[in-house]
C-alpha cells in the first residue's frame, strides 16, 4: 500500500527482501521501495536507514553500444540495467602467481524471482555465447526489482542444463555476488585457465622428473620446468610432495604434526581443487586418527589479503577439520619460511611453495632441524591463537583472526551447501576438482547447524 501511494503503482516487499536487507546483503533497494520504506519508518532519506549505493563499475561500452570489459571485484546491478542481454568481458583479477582471466559474459534480466532461485530464460544468444568450447563463459543476471542483486553462473554448465530441458533455467540465490562467490570463482578460473595452459607441457616435465622418485632426498630446480607457468610449478612440486609424505609415512607409529607454508588463501585454494591434495588428505587422515596441521598465517598476510582470498584459507582450514586433522595457527612471522615437515616419533621434510627449487624433501632431517620442528610443535601445542576444544570453536577463532564474520560465513555455506558450487565455477582440466570445496562448505554449514540445535537445546533445559 505505501509503495502505491508513494510511487502511484502497486508494488510488493516480501519477507526474504527485509531479510537480506537487514544482512547487508542488498544495499539499495529498488526506486519504488526506497521511498515506502522512508514513509513507513519516517526517516527523510534511504541512507537514515543504512542504505547505500554501491561504487558504480559499469561495463565499459564499446563504439556499437555492447558492453566492454568489467571487474568481478566491482559489479553493480544499477550499471547493468541498459546492457542486459548483450555480451561483454568479465575481467577476473590475478593474484601473486595468479595470471589474472578474462571471461566472456552474458548480461541477462531475471525473469522471476524467488526465495531460492531466479529464473533465466534460455535464448538463441545464451546458447551460442555461453556455450562456446573455446573459451569460459559467465552469466550475469541483474534482478533489477531489487536494484541490488547480482546472480552469477557458470556458463557451460548452464548451457549444458538447458540443452537438456529448454526452458527457464534456475539460477539459485546462493549464487550472489558477494566475497564468497568471489573467492570461488577467482580461484576456479585462474587455476584453471593455468593448468589448462600448460596440459602437455606439464606431463611431460613430470615424466622428465620422475628419476627422483627413487631418492629419498632432492631439490629439483625451477630451470629444469622453463616453459611452464607459477601455477604448473606449484601443482609440479606439491603434487611430488604428496607422493614422497605418503611413501614415507610408515615410519610414523604415531599422530603427526603436518607443518605447512599456505598464508594465504591463494596458496590455500590447493586443498579445496587440486585432486592428488584431496587424495593426500584421505590417505594421511585414514592412518592416523588425531593428526594436527599447523598454519603459520602473520598479520601482515590478514592485513594484505582481500576478504574474498582470506575466505579461501578459512575454508582450506575447515577442510583439515572435515578430514578429523586438529588445526593449529601461529601468527609469528619469523617461522614464514620454514620448510614443510611432517613430525611424530621420526620426521619427513616436503617443501615446494615459496622457495628457491621447484620441492625440496628429505626422507629424514639432522638432529639440528629436527630440534627446530620440535619447538615449533611445542609452541603451537602451547600458543596456537585458534586452540579450542572442538572443531566448531576452532573455526570460529580462525574467522574471528581473519576479520570473517561467522553468521556470514556460516549462512553463506549452509546455501552453498544445498546446491553444490559447480554451477556457480566448474574447472575443466583433468587435474581439479571441487570435492574438496563443496567438503569444506558442507562441513562447514553441519557445524554450525549442528551448534545452533545444540544451543537450542541447552537453553531449553
Amino acid at each position: 500500500m505505501e509503495i502505491l501511494r508513494a510511487t502511484g503503482h502497486p508494488g510488493s516487499i516480501s519477507a526474504k527482501s527485509v531479510s537480506d536487507w537487514e544482512r547487508g546483503w542488498y544495499t539499495w533497494p529498488a526506486k519504488d521501495v526506497r521511498p515506502a520504506l522512508c514513509r513507513v519508518l519516517k526517516v527523510q532519506d534511504p541512507a537514515d536507514l543504512g542504505f547505500y549505493k554501491r561504487r558504480p563499475a559499469r561495463p565499459a561500452g564499446s563504439d556499437d553500444g555492447q558492453p566492454g570489459s568489467a571487474s568481478l571485484l566491482s559489479l553493480s546491478p544499477s550499471d547493468l540495467a541498459d546492457v542486459e542481454g548483450l555480451t561483454g568481458r568479465l575481467e577476473v583479477p590475478g593474484g601473486r602467481s595468479f595470471h589474472g582471466v578474462e571471461l566472456s559474459a552474458l548480461y541477462q534480466p531475471v525473469n522471476e524471482s524467488e526465495d531460492l532461485a531466479v529464473a533465466i530464460t534460455p535464448t538463441p544468444a545464451l546458447v551460442s555465447t555461453l556455450g562456446r568450447p573455446d573459451r569460459r563463459t559467465v552469466l550475469v543476471a541483474a534482478d533489477r526489482p531489487r536494484d541490488d542483486a547480482i546472480y552469477l553462473a557458470d556458463g557451460k554448465q548452464l548451457v549444458r542444463r538447458a540443452m537438456q530441458r529448454m526452458e527457464a533455467q534456475a539460477v539459485p540465490t546462493a549464487y550472489r555476488l558477494d566475497d564468497l562467490a568471489i573467492g570461488i570463482i577467482w580461484a576456479v578460473v585462474n587455476t584453471d585457465a593455468a593448468l589448462l595452459a600448460d596440459d602437455g607441457a606439464l606431463d611431460a616435465a613430470r615424466q622428465a622428473l620422475i628419476h627422483y622418485e627413487e631418492l629419498p632426498a632432492s631439490a629439483a630446480t625451477l630451470t629444469e620446468v622453463p616453459e611452464i607457468n607459477d601455477v604448473s610449478r606449484q601443482w609440479l612440486g606439491s603434487s611430488f610432495c604428496a607422493r614422497h609424505i605418503t611413501r614415507y609415512l610408515g615410519r610414523l607409529s604415531s599422530p603427526p604434526l603436518f607443518w605447512t607454508k599456505d598464508q594465504r588463501g591463494e596458496e590455500a585454494s590447493a586443498w579445496l581443487l587440486w585432486t592428488h591434495k584431496l587424495d593426500y588428505l584421505r590417505q594421511t587422515s585414514r592412518r592416523f586418527a588425531n593428526a594436527q596441521r599447523a598454519f603459520c598465517v602473520p598479520e601482515h598476510a590478514v592485513r594484505t589479503s582481500p576478504k574474498y582470498e582470506r575466505v579461501l584459507l578459512l575454508l582450506a582450514m575447515a577442510l583439515m577439520e572435515a578430514f578429523g586433522i586438529e588445526v593449529l595457527v601461529t601468527p609469528d612471522p619469523e617461522l614464514s619460511e620454514i620448510e614443510g615437515f611432517v613430525l611424530a616419533d621420526d620426521v619427513i621434510v616436503a617443501s615446494w611453495l615459496r622457495g628457491p627449487s621447484l620441492w625440496y624433501v628429505d626422507a629424514g632431517a639432522p638432529p639440528s632441524r629436527r630440534a627446530t620442528y620440535s619447538a615449533i610443535a611445542d609452541q603451537l601445542s602451547a600458543d596456537s591463537i585458534i586452540s579450542q576444544p572442538t572443531a566448531f570453536r576452532r573455526l570460529q577463532a580462525a574467522a574471528a583472526y581473519l576479520d570473517i564474520p561467522w553468521t556470514w560465513f556460516a549462512t553463506r555455506c549452509r546455501e552453498l551447501a544445498a546446491v553444490g558450487v559447480d554451477g556457480l565455477a566448474h574447472p575443466r582440466s583433468r587435474l581439479l576438482s571441487t570435492k574438496g570445496l563443496n567438503t569444506a562448505i558442507r562441513y562447514v554449514a553441519y557445524l554450525d547447524r549442528l551448534a545452533t540445535a545444540e544451543g537450542a537445546d541447552n537453553a531449553s533445559r
